[in-house]
């Protein structure tokens, strides 16, 4: 009868352990977030919706900062989204590359309703 109890605690503690182990990992506020940015269209010379470019790992990612540029291959791509930035892109300054200047400066594209579409 002892034995069976002294399980019985056992399997409890054991499965508040596990339990508490699943919720606290749940309530965490650091993990990877989706960084977006606009690209820069040099044909129109502008900048289209914004798009997921990455991923980071970060506590909160606040779109309040001042814009910065991020080159990602051969695209560049501005947007307001803090730091950190995703791994494979590289920040550059207005000052030092007149086509971020540029992105900084240009106007959003306009979405033409029904662009995508198929034709009839």
């Amino acid at each position: 009868m002892l034995m069976t109890t002294l399980q019985s605690i056992g399997v409890r503690v054991c499965l508040l352990l596990c339990f508490g182990t699943v919720v606290s990992s749940g309530c965490e506020d650091t993990g990877p977030r989706v960084y977006t940015a606009q690209r820069y269209s040099t044909d129109g010379a502008c900048l289209e919706p914004y798009t997921a470019i990455g991923l980071v790992q970060a506590d909160t990612l606040a779109s309040t900062c001042s814009a910065v540029c991020l080159r990602l291959a051969d695209d560049l791509y501005v947007s307001t989204v803090c730091a950190p930035y995703p791994l494979d892109s590289s920040v550059e300054a207005p000052d030092e590359f007149a086509d971020c200047a540029a992105a900084q400066a240009a106007p959003t594209c306009e979405v033409v309703e029904g662009a995508d579409a198929a034709p009839p």
